[in-house]
C-alpha cells in the first residue's frame, strides 16, 4: 500500500444530482469543484493521487480492496436512500485500515442530526436559538411557542436544501405550519422550528493543524442589497442559482465589521461547538447576530464545501494560508491520526 492519496467523492451526475431523481441538482454536483481543486493542490504538492467515486454506500469496500493509497481523501457529502449513508465512509475506510482526511463518522452524524445537535450544543453551553422539534404526523400546538418570528429548516438535510424565502414565518399564524408542512411532505424528516435572529450572519471556519485548532478569520455575509422585508437568509437560491438576485446580492465581507468584544465571544463559541461535537480536520460554524451582537450558533459543519470560491477557502486566504497548504495539512493530519 502507497502513500499516496485517493479523492473520493459521491457520483453526480449534473443532469440529475446524485441519481436518485433528487431536485438539489447544484449542490450534489457541487462538489466536483472541490476535487477539482484538490487534485491539483495534490499534483503542485508532488503527491501522487487517484480519483474514485461512489453511488451508494456499499460500493465503498470493493473500491477500498483495489484502490491502493493510504490516504482518502473524503469528499462523499451525500448518497441517496439514507441520508445518514455518507457519515459513515470514514468509519468504514479507518475499518480497511486506511487513513481519512477531516471529520470522523460520530462528529459526522452528530452535526447531521440538527435537533440533536441543537441539545449536545446547549448541553455544553453554546448559545443557540430557541426552538422546538416537530415531527411527521406531529403539527405545532397553539401555545408552544411565544409569540414572534421564527425560521423553519429540515432537521438533516444540508447545503441550504430546503430553505428559501418562505421559510422565516410569524407566529401564530399560518405560515408556519404550512412551512412544517412542506418539510414534513418533501423531505419525510422532522422539521426545525427556531427563533429567527435578525439581522446578520456570521460564518467561522476552524482549521485542525496537529494538536492545534484554529478560529480562521469570520466572515459576514452583507444583506445591504436586500430590500426591506425580505428575510436576510443565505437560502437554497443563494448558495447555487448564479442567476439569482439572492446569490448576486450576498457578498462576504471578511473580516467581519464587529467590535472586538464579539468577535471573541464568537471564536469561543465556536470552539465550544468544535469540541462540543467532536470535530477533526476542519468545519464551519455558522451564526446569527442581532443588534446588540449577542451570537448564536446556528449550525455546525464538518467537512463544509472547500471548493476554491467558498467561505472556508475565502478564510484560509485572509489568513495567509495558501490552498496547497490547507491540503498539506489535511494529508498530514490524517497520517497522525491513523498512527495514533
Amino acid at each position: 500500500m502507497n502513500c499516496g492519496a485517493l479523492i473520493l467523492h459521491n457520483r453526480a451526475d449534473p443532469r440529475t444530482g446524485d441519481g436518485s431523481g433528487g431536485c438539489f441538482v447544484e449542490s450534489q454536483a457541487g462538489v466536483l469543484n472541490e476535487v477539482k481543486a484538490v487534485a491539483e493542490a495534490l499534483e503542485t504538492l508532488n503527491i501522487a493521487y487517484a480519483v474514485d467515486d461512489i453511488a451508494r454506500l456499499d460500493e465503498l469496500p470493493e473500491v477500498l480492496a483495489r484502490r491502493p493509497e493510504r490516504v482518502i481523501f473524503n469528499l462523499v457529502e451525500e448518497l441517496p436512500g439514507d441520508i445518514r449513508a455518507a457519515c459513515y465512509v470514514p468509519a468504514i475506510c479507518r475499518t480497511h485500515g486506511r487513513a481519512v482526511t477531516g471529520n470522523g463518522t460520530s462528529a459526522l452524524l452528530l452535526a447531521q442530526n440538527k435537533w440533536q445537535c441543537k441539545a449536545v450544543l446547549h448541553a455544553a453551553g453554546v448559545t443557540c436559538p430557541a426552538g422546538i422539534t416537530v415531527f411527521p404526523g406531529q403539527t405545532v400546538e397553539a401555545d408552544a411557542l411565544p409569540h414572534g418570528r421564527y425560521f423553519v429548516k429540515p432537521a438533516y438535510c444540508d447545503a441550504s436544501e430546503g430553505i428559501d424565502g418562505d421559510s422565516v414565518v410569524d407566529w401564530p399564524g399560518r405560515d408556519l405550519a404550512e412551512a412544517v408542512r412542506r418539510i414534513h411532505e418533501r423531505f419525510a424528516q422532522p422539521a426545525i422550528v427556531e427563533q429567527f435572529i435578525a439581522e446578520r450572519e456570521l460564518n467561522v471556519s476552524v482549521l485542525q493543524k496537529g494538536e492545534t485548532v484554529e478560529v480562521l478569520a469570520i466572515a459576514e455575509i452583507d444583506f445591504s442589497a436586500f430590500e426591506a422585508g425580505r428575510a436576510r437568509i443565505v437560502d437554497y437560491a443563494a448558495k447555487w442559482h448564479a442567476d439569482s438576485f439572492a446569490f448576486n446580492n450576498t457578498p462576504r465581507m471578511i473580516p467581519a465589521p464587529i467590535s472586538d468584544a464579539a468577535a471573541e465571544c464568537v471564536r469561543r463559541q465556536a470552539l465550544g461547538a468544535w469540541h462540543a461535537i467532536g470535530c477533526s480536520g476542519y468545519a464551519r460554524v455558522d451564526f446569527r447576530m442581532d443588534d446588540a451582537e449577542r451570537t448564536y450558533v446556528i449550525e455546525v459543519n464538518p467537512n463544509p464545501d472547500i471548493s476554491p470560491d467558498a467561505g472556508f477557502a475565502a478564510a484560509l486566504e485572509k489568513n495567509e494560508i495558501n490552498y496547497e497548504s490547507f491540503v498539506q495539512v489535511l494529508y498530514d493530519n490524517a497520517l497522525t491520526e491513523a498512527r495514533t
